[in-house]
């Protein structure tokens, strides 16, 4: 109940500020895109804002959120009533009439645009019911928020994964926000969905804009609504899709206000942009391009007096930046002398390779648009493609593995695995001959304003492209930055629509429908059907919920390490102190949340073990074996000290068998200390059983997954005192 009292008044303050600063007509309505994506963006810097200044304080928590949400709401109803007290009353009754009638003289479209209502619906359902169960969100992206909601600050924190402080964190906080009233993740899939709806709301008015025809804006929508990264993204907690909308929110309030002469609608739009910097790495990559972009439209519009617009951009960006995307690159910088992170984390993630590497890079990224995420089709031409891709980099004499930090393994997806799905079919199908087609003609037809506009947002792709491709090193799941840059490059689909109904349109229309009505369905990890039998066979639907969160198999069979040992702690007393050596990529968020049921959990850093102090803890929990890996390092490359050395044969030899460290560096090659400009990315530290008897504990229980393939296998052992 509190959290939708915090949210009501979010929305309203919002919406009294937004109507405040919107364009209105003489009636005093405002009018445009503008009121509705200020509203959304007032929202979003309203909810940072709050979190970072509780933080300064560390007084993260319900009250002090809700005495905000106050303040808030009086200082938009005081602006709300100086400026007369503007409405806005969106023409949803005229705008989906105008659809309506598009629709009906294109049956091809008729049928897309209903398979595009099945998929919001769907989406809708996954997000209402569907627990968090991704990888990522529950080691950083949802984890993190837990960690910050408990230490009442958003500060950086003692974990063994470096994500959880080095990477930008505006999503985040938005979660915290859910997550402080509700104890639960429910409903946090609809910050995806709703950047989204900002995505096409945003891609309908730039059509608009340069008078694109309302079928040819409806068919980029529905043809990028098809893709099946999309799809995918639409019910996560990946942030993608979230920056896409804020990129695009930032384009089309910058070429209204060039329009309008409007200052306030620059000024949103650097904030817009500036929320996206705050929110992911890949939005300050793509800046240089979209700063292009926009300047392309603002010489169009202004010719000499083009640079005032920019001048003004620039600055605002700046001051939004400071005010509301720069937390964590400060803290990066106070804690690693650099606002992108740990020595460690740049080396991982950063560029390497040289002039070749980028080649390669650009040439694989190219080569992801070739996906049949959803499609077997793969098999029986993936092997050319891939032969394809080979050849080129063979001609140009670049190895394979050059600059690259996570491999494909020479695959070309057809699987609907989060972190690997692509945009499916229709990204080569129609995506990149729109590309190929709007930079040619964009060349050839210089009079042509609206292939002039497609042209510029195909420019932007490619551009974008490069920037990633000298930005960070190759990835398989830097798929899911190449869907950021085609969702904000989305305008060049207009190109590929077809009004006669024939032989291709079909083709594509069954691709769309495949993707919109059965794909939709049977994602990887939220098959409907599943779902349908889970909450039939359990006693409710919180129930259903963490059957479906703690499985490992197809059809939510098994249970996860984690999942045990969250169980086994809530069979112990309140209060009950615990700590826990986290490995790298442990899902801690299901542990640490118990923190907010009564039981007192502290992470240990694996690297600092002899430094903790044992007495008041009641159990030690390890999960690991042998050596538990992190990537966060006590100290930068040149101070580490490794804890043996070599006998006469060569042997290694440890000095303190009960706790000793070994470190990594970028080749994966243990024991080597860093040569050249190499530098450590990791530690993996050895803990004996031995070193915790010794501190009053004893071995008490054991979880051993030995079975488990893969990643999936785990092993827990909890030490009792």
């Amino acid at each position: 109940m509190l959290f939708f009292t915090s949210l009501i008044m979010v929305v309203i303050s919002s919406y009294m500020i937004s109507c405040a600063m919107s364009p209105k007509t003489e009636k005093n309505r405002c009018y445009g895109p503008a009121p509705l994506l200020y509203m959304l963006l007032t929202m979003f810097s309203q909810v940072v804002l709050t979190m970072e200044v509780l933080s300064l304080f560390k007084a993260i928590n319900e009250v002090n959120v809700l005495i905000f949400n106050i303040l808030f709401l009086i200082a938009g109803t005081v602006l709300w009533n100086k400026k007369s007290r503007p409405l806005y009353i969106p023409q949803i009754k005229t705008k989906f009439a105008q659809i309506w009638t598009a629709l009906k003289k294109d049956k091809i479209l008729m049928i897309m645009g209903f398979g595009f209502a099945f998929l919001m619906l769907t989406v809708i359902l996954l997000d209402l019911f569907m627990p968090v169960t991704g990888g990522d969100a529950l080691t950083y992206h949802l984890n993190r928020a837990s960690y910050w909601m408990h230490q009442g600050s958003l500060n950086h924190f003692t974990i063994s994964d470096d994500r959880n402080l080095v990477m930008p964190i505006n999503s985040e906080i938005l979660y915290l926000w859910n997550l402080l009233f509700f104890k639960n993740d429910i409903g946090l899939y609809f910050i995806s969905y709703i950047g989204y709806l900002a995505s096409i709301f945003c891609i309908y008015n730039i059509l608009e804009y340069f008078h694109f025809s309302r079928r040819r804006i409806l068919w980029s929508i529905f043809i990028l609504s098809s893709f099946a990264s999309v799809i995918v993204e639409l019910s996560s907690l990946e942030t993608d899709v979230l920056i896409a909308g804020l990129v695009l929110s930032s384009i089309t309030l910058f070429l209204y206000s060039i329009k309008e002469k409007n200052t306030v609608m620059i000024f949103y739009s650097s904030l817009s942009y500036a929320l996206a910097m705050g929110t992911k790495s890949p939005a300050v990559i793509a800046f240089p391009a979209a700063f292009l972009l926009i300047s392309y439209f603002a010489y169009k519009a202004d010719k000499k007096e083009f640079y005032k617009p920019l001048m003004a951009y620039l600055l605002f960006l700046i001051i939004n930046f400071i005010i509301f995307s720069s937390y964590n690159y400060v803290l990066n910088y106070i804690d690693y002398g650099n606002a992108l992170g740990s020595e460690s984390a740049r080396a991982v993630h950063g560029f390497r390779g040289g002039f070749k590497a980028f080649i390669a890079n650009f040439i694989k990224y190219i080569f992801m648009l070739f996906d049949f995420s959803g499609f077997r089709y793969s098999e029986y031409v993936g092997e050319h493609i891939l032969n394809a891709r080979e050849s080129l980099l063979s001609f140009l004499h670049i190895p394979m593995d050059l600059g690259v930090e996570m491999s494909d393994n020479n695959e070309i997806n057809n699987k609907l695995l989060n972190v690997k799905t692509g945009v499916g079919i229709l990204g080569f199908l129609i995506f990149f001959p729109s590309l190929i087609i709007s930079l040619f003609l964009g060349a050839v037809k210089k009079h042509s304003k609206k292939i002039q506009v497609v042209s510029a947002f195909g420019v932007m792709f490619i551009i974008n492209l490069i920037c990633l491709s000298f930005s960070i090193a190759y990835m398989v799941f830097s798929v899911r930055f190449v869907t950021f840059l085609i969702v904000i490059s989305a305008p060049i689909l207009a190109i590929s629509y077809i009004k006669k109904t024939n032989i291709i349109k079909l083709l594509i229309l069954f691709f769309v429908m495949s993707y919109f009505v059965i794909i939709s369905v049977n994602l990887s990890g939220r098959n409907f059907y599943d779902i349908f039998m889970t909450i039939l066979k359990t006693p409710s639907l919180t129930h259903a919920r963490e059957h479906i969160r703690c499985a490992l198999y197809v059809g939510y069979e098994g249970k996860n390490a984690y999942c045990y040992i969250r169980d086994y702690i809530q069979g112990l007393p309140k209060g009950t102190r615990i700590a826990i050596f986290p490995n790298y990529v442990d899902k801690m968020y299901i542990l640490d949340m118990l923190n907010s049921h009564g039981y007192k959990i502290d992470t240990l850093l694996p690297e600092n073990a002899q430094n903790y102090k044992y007495d008041d803890y009641d159990y030690v929990i390890t999960t690991k074996e042998n050596y538990i890996v992190s990537s966060v390092l006590l100290n930068k490359t040149e101070d580490i000290k490794l804890d043996y050395y070599r006998d006469s044969s060569g042997n290694l030899q440890v000095k303190n068998p009960q706790f000793y460290c070994l470190y990594e560096n970028q080749n994966s090659t243990l024991y080597e200390l860093p040569k050249g400009n190499q530098v450590v990315k990791g530690s993996q530290c050895f803990i004996s059983e031995t070193f915790f008897t010794e501190k009053g504990f004893s071995p008490y229980r054991v979880y051993d997954f030995k079975n488990e393939g893969g990643r999936l296998k785990n092993f827990v052992k909890i030490y009792k005192k």
